[in-house]
């Protein structure tokens, strides 16, 4: 009898500790799932308590907004490299500044003998333009199409009025005044947009 208890005893106890660890096999692998499925999650933009309708939503979003970024990005202008001389363009720049403009250089005689001749005896309203073309960042260039367009490759060189034609040069310039010609063509020259005036001599009474 006493051994038919014990028997029984020992299955039951059998029988419990086999319940136990199935309990504990099945929980083990709750929690792995769960693992599995929070490392799913976490691979989404966003890991919330949401349900999948807003997430999905909140993520497209998110996606929207970073291809608009990278739109953006790519619509703004290229820094464009410095543009070659345009001497055409340079020249008619320079021609805007006043109604006369002197090419000169500033090493030459002939140039500093005509600067010197309109300053000591004509008062010119605007002030001429005077242009160094061997201060010039691109003189050679821009001569080389101030004598394509005027007809004088040399300086000075003198263009007054609204036309591209060279006025003339030093030598020209020192005959016309000499001649007394020189005020009455560079008022005619310059038109309504230019003032000259003789300076006179200086009294000695």
């Amino acid at each position: 009898m006493f051994k038919v208890k014990q028997t029984r005893l020992v299955a039951v106890a059998s029988l419990f500790i086999l319940l136990v660890f199935v309990l504990y096999r099945s929980s083990g692998s709750d929690t792995s799932t769960n693992s599995v499925a929070q490392v799913v999650t976490t691979n989404n933009i966003i890991d919330s308590q949401n349900d999948d309708k807003k997430d999905d939503a909140i993520n497209q979003k998110i996606l929207l907004s970073e291809n608009n970024v990278d739109e953006a990005d790519e619509g703004k202008p290229e820094v464009s490299e410095d543009k070659p001389f345009d001497p055409a363009q340079s020249f008619l720049e320079i021609r805007t500044l006043a109604p006369m403009t002197i090419f000169s250089k500033s090493y030459c005689p002939f140039s500093k003998r005509l600067k010197e001749l309109l300053k000591d005896n004509y008062q010119i309203t605007p002030e001429p333009q005077i242009v160094e073309l061997d201060k010039h960042s691109n003189g050679r260039e821009l001569q080389t199409y101030i004598g394509e367009v005027t007809g004088r490759s040399t300086v000075p060189n003198v263009i007054v009025g609204a036309t591209t034609e060279s006025r003339g040069g030093c030598d020209d310039l020192v005959k016309l005044h000499e001649s007394g010609e020189l005020l009455s063509l560079l008022a005619e020259w310059g038109g309504k947009k230019m003032v000259v005036k003789k300076i006179d001599a200086p009294s000695n009474l």
